[in-house]
């Protein structure tokens, strides 16, 4: 059998505290009572006029509001702050705290509930001093929403998946919110479906920013208004070095064994932050990825990620490239956009739309998922705050592959 994709919890924090920089491995210690703020930074951290950003890993004692309030050390007040927690945790720092001094920690189970105090967390924290660059130009989204596809003589190659952790039964029924038939506004297919897009040539030759994991706490750099994340939500023991270009040309060499558990071991990916924007204000966005064309053991999946209304309670994925993983709950139908027929999938909280060919690279009409979910009834708040593209990494039967991801943009209105 193979695994079976599950709703994970990763950690992630919105735009407003993304910094620009890589994270430096040292391990500070950080104790925390009550709203006690405590001192975590030594002398030369204090420089900051020739080191735009600076990273390091902390550890805080939660206190009864499930937060801790931090000394920096800096005396300058960062332009932004990002935290990761090494775990299944959802962390934040408040800008409002933030200050020349000292910033207030903040962090909640997957689940939106509070720590007991005392809990131990354990974080990356990357301090960034000057204002990200300008973000790219991005261009109109075109009139086709249509991936573009490759001559009829090209074969496909295998690609990844985006899934999620070890395996779940799914739920005994469908949702009652799940209609019987597919929305009137789906076309159903009515002619041959198309081929496996080509893959992309672009390559990443040198890249600005290279960093490597081997546990559950990955680093990432913004490029503008777009973050590339060596998310290592799940890694238990894998090896992910992510050399990145531009938010648009990165590339990821992974060594990771079968886990015991099947399941998704990191989401490596690029993204973009939102305010709770309305899910009408985003369009389309351009995506290329090439996975391992000779890997007979890999599992993985590449996949867009959007996050639905509040926290992390409403996922949506689309499963451009799957390599031997089902997705977590209930088949219920299947729907066509763009020339491409989709596998939909749902539970509670999770809705996967699985191409049934692999796409490699295209324009992917994001607001026609959105508004086939809300046809459903899978929307009851309208927004998102993040739209991700990247793989998810179940095993590469413990050799080294290679995932290029050469191009990506989201079209908003």
């Amino acid at each position: 059998m193979p695994p079976t994709r599950t709703a994970r919890s990763r950690v992630i924090v919105p735009a407003v505290f993304l910094a620009v920089g890589a994270l430096v491995g040292v391990p500070i210690a950080v104790q925390a009572s009550k709203d006690s703020p405590v001192a975590t930074a030594n002398a030369a951290d204090s420089t900051v006029s020739a080191l735009p950003s600076v990273g390091r890993v902390e550890t805080c004692v939660l206190d009864d509001s499930s937060g801790c309030t931090v000394l920096h050390g800096f005396g300058q007040k960062p332009v932004a702050i990002t935290a990761t927690a090494s775990g299944p945790a959802l962390v934040s720092v408040d800008p409002s705290r933030t200050t020349d001094q000292s910033y207030r920690l903040r962090a909640l189970r997957y689940d939106g509930t509070k720590y007991r105090a005392g809990t131990k967390l354990t974080y990356t924290v990357h301090y960034d001093f000057t204002a990200a660059p300008a973000q790219p130009t991005t261009p109109a989204p075109s009139t086709s929403t249509t991936p573009t596809k490759p001559p009829a003589s090209e074969t496909p190659t295998p690609t990844p998946t985006q899934t999620s952790t070890s395996p779940t039964k799914p739920p005994a029924s469908t949702p009652a919110s799940t209609p019987a038939s597919t929305p009137a506004s789906t076309p159903p297919s009515t002619t041959t479906p198309p081929a496996s897009t080509s893959s992309p040539t672009q390559t990443c030759t040198n890249p600005s920013f290279v960093t490597t994991s081997t546990n559950n706490s990955g680093d990432g750099r913004s490029f503008g208004a777009y973050y590339v994340h060596n998310n290592m939500w799940n890694n238990d023991n894998g090896t992910y070095t992510l050399s990145a270009c531009n938010y648009n040309n990165w590339f990821l060499d992974v060594t990771q064994p079968l886990p015991g558990d099947k399941g998704v071991q990191a989401y490596p990916n690029v993204h973009k932050d939102y305010n709770d924007v309305p899910l009408s204000k985003i369009q389309s966005a351009k995506f290329a990825a090439s996975t391992p064309a000779n890997c007979p053991a890999c599992i993985y999946n590449v996949a867009f990620d959007a996050w639905i209304g509040d926290g992390l309670n409403n996922e949506l994925m689309i499963w451009t490239d799957n390599k031997g993983q089902v997705p977590a709950g209930n088949k219920v139908g299947t729907v066509t956009f763009g020339g491409f027929t989709y596998d939909v999938w749902h539970e509670n909280g999770y809705t996967a739309y699985v191409s049934q060919v692999a796409q490699k690279s295209g324009t992917m009409p994001l607001a026609s998922f959105f508004n086939d979910m809300s046809s459903r009834g899978w929307a009851p708040k309208a927004t998102t705050w993040q739209v991700d593209f990247g793989v998810e990494v179940v095993s590469t039967g413990n050799t080294k592959q290679r995932f290029n991801f050469t191009d990506f943009s989201i079209q908003e209105n």
